[in-house]
């Protein structure tokens, strides 16, 4: 270890030379820098430290000018004329302080490199030699102090996330081939599960900084909407992406997104049950290979573009690690499918816990006070007792109602009621363009045989308006069987208050 140190020191040698140096040269540096920011322990070099030390002494006293009789006076007084003979005694100090007359504008960046070097002292208490071993990218001299903890600290999270819980990570673009083949040999049961100018104009897009949290009933599509929205548009604009998943595996993922590829891209279509039961045929396996070739084409062959986790078991306090240790990485959007509360605590309510969860996910997001800046989707699911409501808010959310206070963006959605086509008691108004008077007409929505419409309620909206104020609900058309949410225009729903 001494030796070790004995090489710090000669790296830091001229800085801590220079630093010193300029505080003598002008005493009223010591003024701006405290003793608890920079002290004799800062000094790897102890000649520096003591005079620099020695320094703030004459500075206490109100001298301004560092002379050879000052320096004296206040050696005999502090009772250190053996060490300050030992390192040379004034002309030492004062060839230093002429050295320097030129570096005055350097002050900050020799300042820097000997806190840096102090981390990187204390680090190898703790990290040993590995901490000035050069490896990859990793150059500590080339680093600064900033970057220096950032990279120690993500190792340090890096061992919270190896404990109990457990973590499958996958890449949703690699392995797509392989894939196909897998889902023709190996058949899996059940998947029942995407576009958007006007979405994105509702709240100019997905922003980083904000938790944007959209809310729908089991089974009305949240994923395959997320696929379509969020995840292709992150592929099409080469955003790296993680996706936090707790309850759809990998595979059930790939299979929405070669499915969306052929709603959106090659315009071709394999019955999405076929997915599961296998048995392609070689025009079924050329179409499924061609949407793979699309997506790889979409995202120029970056097949680690999405990172996909899969947690065993959701408890927030694992959730904040990995999002941690991939924004580190560079992963500044996330999704979550799906938000629940926190397994495994009984010491409150669960909408509780999902209220307090969500508040740790806000302070993960937002771009101060300490967040990370990132840009966070996060799927929820509606209470039931919600399925009677026709104006779908917060309400929907049931008990944990509160989990709104922490979204930027709060989106509900519902499939349209029967009453709410043609000819309905509660017969909708959609503005649609009309072919014929080439504008755009409010007009109802006639039931197609096999398809539903579904609406996108804005319960909150910091990025524009809500229901509330002015913004009116989004009508789409999915197409399931090929993952396509089609924009069909704007209604407006009433607030019956039934909530």
């Amino acid at each position: 270890m001494s030796s070790i140190k004995e090489r710090l020191s000669r790296e830091i040698v001229a800085a801590e030379g220079y630093l010193t140096g300029l505080f003598w040269r002008n005493p009223d540096n010591y003024n701006f820098y405290s003793e608890e920011k920079l002290n004799y322990k800062s000094f790897m070099n102890t000649a520096y430290g003591f005079f620099f030390t020695l320094g703030r002494k004459l500075s206490e006293k109100g001298i301004k000018v560092f002379d050879d009789i000052s320096v004296s006076q206040v050696v005999a007084e502090t009772n250190t004329s053996t060490t300050y003979e030992k390192y040379g005694g004034f002309e030492t100090i004062h060839e230093l302080s002429s050295e320097v007359r030129d570096k005055e504008d350097n002050l900050d960046a020799y300042y820097g490199e000997v806190k840096k070097y102090n981390l990187i002292n204390k680090l190898i208490e703790y990290f040993g030699e590995r901490v000035i071993t050069d490896e990859g990218k990793y150059n500590y001299k080339k680093m600064t102090k900033e970057q220096l903890h950032t990279y120690w600290n993500d190792k340090i999270l890096q061992l919270g996330i190896d404990g109990d819980n457990k973590y499958d990570e996958h890449f949703l673009l690699e392995g797509l081939d392989e894939e196909i083949a897998d889902w023709d040999e190996n058949p899996t049961v059940g998947l029942p599960f995407y576009e958007s100018k006007r979405m994105t104009k509702i709240t100019t897009g997905w922003d980083y900084g904000h938790v944007y949290m959209y809310g729908g009933f089991g089974g009305s599509g949240k994923t395959s909407l997320t696929v379509n929205k969020v995840i292709m548009s992150c592929i099409q604009h080469k955003e790296k992406l993680l996706v936090i998943a707790n309850e759809q595996s990998i595979s059930e993922f790939k299979k929405a997104l070669i499915v969306t590829a052929m709603g959106v891209g090659t315009k071709e279509y394999v019955d999405r049950q076929k997915l599961n039961e296998g048995g392609f045929s070689d025009d079924e396996k050329e179409r499924l290979r061609k949407a793979v070739r699309w997506v790889k084409d979409l995202c120029d062959g970056d097949e680690k573009l999405i990172t996909f986790v899969f947690m065993e078991n959701y408890i927030m306090d694992d959730v904040k690690k990995l999002v941690k240790h991939y924004a580190a990485r560079g992963l500044k959007r996330i999704i979550i499918d799906t938000g629940k509360p926190s397994e495994g605590d009984a010491s409150m309510a669960r909408w509780e816990r999902f209220v307090e969860d969500m508040k740790e996910i806000y302070k993960l997001a937002r771009p101060n006070g300490g967040g990370l800046n990132l840009a966070v989707w996060i799927n929820v699911q509606l209470a039931d007792t919600a399925l009677k409501m026709r104006f779908l808010n917060e309400y929907a959310l049931g008990d944990a109602k509160k989990i709104k206070n922490e979204a930027s963006v709060l989106i509900l959605g519902r499939f349209m009621w029967d009453d709410e086509y043609e000819g309905g008691k509660h017969e909708l108004l959609v503005n649609q363009w009309d072919d014929f008077t080439q504008t755009y007409i409010d007009k109802p929505l006639k039931r197609d045989k096999g398809h539903q419409y579904y609406l996108l309620f804005y319960g909150k909206n910091r990025r524009g308006a809500d229901n509330k104020t002015g913004q009116k609900v989004l009508v789409l058309k999915p197409y399931f069987g090929i993952n396509t949410w089609y924009e069909v225009g704007f209604t407006t729903v009433y607030d019956d208050h039934n909530y």
